[in-house]
């Protein structure tokens, strides 16, 4: 019995710092919901897509942590932790670190204007898949970029350059 209530408690951890996340989803909710509002017709695959987007931009932190950014002292720490099941600590981890993770390709407003000169050519030529798909993106990065005014209180230097930084793989955020 104590070991199901420390797993309960565990899982409510979880997803109060990974409430990131929840906010990527319902932003592609509300995305569909408008989309449905502005078509007059419900579809559960322009929902689908939607919400496919909205957390389309986080698999860049995967593909960061993986592959292009494996020697960068933030991902070991990250791998580290996913390899020690240690959900509870990656999660926090995570979550006081991710702000720091600047070496993202994608996470740049050069980006984010391409995406939304995307989303209305896919509006103007009917292309509702990839409307929902891209206009879902395009506001997962701006709740990103208001995210770092509110958290940080001054938008992040990986916004206003294009492409990853080269020369510097270590992060700030480490755990000692």
């Amino acid at each position: 019995m104590k070991q199901s209530i420390a797993k309960i408690k565990g899982l409510g951890y979880i997803i109060w710092h990974a409430r990131h996340m929840l906010y990527h989803l319902l932003i592609g909710l509300v995305w569909a919901w408008f989309l449905r509002e502005m078509w007059d017709v419900f579809s559960w695959k322009i929902t689908l897509l939607a919400v496919f987007g909205s957390f389309l931009p986080d698999s860049e932190h995967l593909i960061y942590f993986f592959i292009s950014g494996k020697k960068d002292e933030y991902s070991k720490q990250v791998k580290a932790f996913f390899k020690a099941h240690e959900w509870r600590v990656l999660t926090s981890f995570i979550e006081t670190g991710h702000k720091y993770n600047t070496n993202l390709s994608y996470h740049n407003v050069y980006f984010v204007v391409f995406l939304l000169i995307l989303t209305i050519l896919c509006f103007l030529i009917d292309w509702e898949a990839w409307m929902a798909v891209l206009g879902a993106m395009v506001l997962h990065y701006l709740f990103d970029i208001f995210d770092d005014y509110r958290t940080l209180g001054y938008l992040n230097d990986n916004w206003k350059r294009w492409g990853s930084k080269k020369k510097n793989l270590t992060s700030s955020r480490t755990r000692k």
